[in-house]
């Protein structure tokens, strides 16, 4: 049975893994109206969750809080609304607002992917150190203290 905190964990993986999706989506269409690496750095997204490896989940909040940055110069240097105000939206041609619509959704989605990613990161992080501490059983799981594995392992065990 799992404990509390491998059900959060997994509570959170499932989230984060629909927003890695999700993002990796919207990234390969973004990519038809410009570049954008989101999509392969979602992979890193996806292999921390499959593995549930807290290095490569701080690989892959990191590399997608780059991915802002470089969205928001994109903002400000190349976007449709460098030289006009919101009025003028409605005059950009349409492939200037559907990459605008989507470089937006893709900003939120990241920032909501790296509040998730870090939560992720932390809970991989502890589950890590409980490994360490008490071992793991045969399945791969912590042994937690006062489980019926943790007895069974102690020095004289269960008899």
């Amino acid at each position: 049975m799992p404990s509390s905190a491998e059900a959060l964990a997994d509570d959170i993986a499932s989230t984060h893994t629909w927003l890695t999706t999700t993002l990796f989506c919207i990234s390969l269409f973004e990519s038809i109206f410009r570049p954008d690496p989101t999509s392969v750095i979602c992979l890193f997204g996806f292999y921390s969750t499959a593995h549930r490896s807290a290095p490569a989940m701080r690989s892959f909040a990191i590399f997608l809080a780059l991915t802002v940055v470089v969205d928001v110069l994109w903002f400000i240097e190349y976007s449709p609304l460098q030289y006009m105000a919101l009025d003028a939206l409605w005059e950009v041609p349409r492939r200037g607002q559907l990459a605008l619509i989507l470089s937006l959704l893709s900003v939120l989605y990241k920032l909501i992917s790296i509040g998730v990613s870090v939560r992720l990161y932390r809970a991989y992080a502890a589950a890590q150190k409980l490994v360490e501490q008490f071992g793991q059983t045969s399945s791969g799981e912590a042994v937690l203290p006062g489980s019926l594995a943790a007895k069974d392992s102690a020095p004289g065990g269960m008899r």
